[in-house]
């Protein structure tokens, strides 16, 4: 027994010794989160890795990495990124950026070039570059997963990026959640027949998509949330002035996403939306999971036999495409 307790005593001493040590110190502009709970979690998968108590203004974790990765620090429902590497690092909550270690400076540095470009074309390559640059560490699978958001690859394309991806990349749960979602897409893109899906809705009722498309009208169904700007955006720029024009033989639907059904309603107030928005009884994703969307607003046409028309359009954009296919049923 004492052989095998010092096999034992020794393999832990060993594992302490692996990778290198981390401190992070949190500091905040007063004491109103004193008390709380400040948690490092896995940005790919959103699993608690270690957390601290919130004293004195301040939250201290400390630790060693053997392979540096990139984080959230969640604090009372809010969160920043940043990456947990071998170094001291320094973290200004209301600031939302962690100095002190290089990776985090090629992050923050990473994150002024984001906010500069004009483009999302733009933003996609900066995020490949990030990637081609950091291959090996905590920034690259982030920086490949969101080069992966702001494309619209086939599930043929992911898989040609993978096989020159790092090994590992491919069982990341963002990289597997963007190949199926890439798989929802195709079976429901333009041409295809609608896929149906339930909700189970905030007033006690049960609503389908089927309830609504398939049915011998037109329908335009807006992917949405409270909390995206581009939403609101288009619904008051674009969706309630084609409302006022086609609102009589066109069906609108707003599903509301990836959102607190409370803070849906609130936004339904504000926006004074006049059409149908399906709510759940708590946040849902299922709408957005089956048909393969990745970011919101994503509008789709259904046409009166329930045929996807055209999805993802936008502004004026919309407003063309739109106009163009109910001309045609004249």
């Amino acid at each position: 027994m004492k052989k095998i307790l010092s096999v034992l005593i020794i393999a832990l001493m060993l594992a302490s010794c692996n990778g290198k040590k981390y401190k992070i110190v949190v500091t905040f502009t007063d004491a109103s989160l004193d008390g709380s709970v400040a948690y490092i979690t896995s940005y790919d998968s959103g699993e608690n890795l270690d957390s601290a108590i919130v004293k004195d203004s301040c939250a201290v974790f400390e630790g060693r990495v053997k392979q540096s990765y990139m984080s959230r620090l969640v604090v009372n429902g809010k969160r920043m990124a940043f990456v947990v590497e071998g170094a001291d690092l320094s973290i200004k909550w209301e600031e939302g950026r962690a100095t002190g270690g290089e990776l985090n400076d090629r992050l923050n540095a990473l994150d002024d070039q984001l906010e500069s470009a004009e483009t999302e074309e733009q933003q996609a390559e900066l995020f490949l570059k990030a990637y081609q640059d950091n291959r090996d560490n905590g920034i690259g699978p982030w920086a490949f997963n969101y080069y992966l958001m702001y494309n619209d690859f086939s599930v043929g394309q992911i898989d040609s990026l993978l096989n020159l991806a790092p090994e590992g990349y491919r069982n990341l749960v963002r990289v597997q959640k963007a190949i199926n979602q890439a798989k929802c897409k195709e079976t429901t893109a333009v041409g295809k027949k609608f896929t149906d899906f339930a909700v189970d809705c905030f007033d006690g009722k049960t609503r389908r998509l089927s309830d609504y498309v398939g049915k011998g009208e037109w329908v335009i169904a807006d992917f949405w949330a409270s909390w995206c700007g581009p939403c609101r955006n288009e619904i008051q720029q674009t969706l309630k002035p084609l409302y006022e024009k086609w609102g009589e033989k066109v069906t609108f639907l707003g599903i509301a996403v990836w959102d607190e059904p409370k803070d849906t309603y609130t936004a339904i107030e504000e926006l004074e939306i006049p059409w149908e928005v399906m709510i759940g009884k708590t946040k849902i994703e299922e709408p957005t999971n089956i048909y393969g969307i990745l970011g919101i607003p994503h509008i789709i046409l259904f046409d009166p036999q329930g045929k996807i028309i055209s999805r993802g359009l936008q502004g004026e954009e919309l407003v063309a495409d739109f106009e163009k296919n109910l001309s045609k049923q004249k």
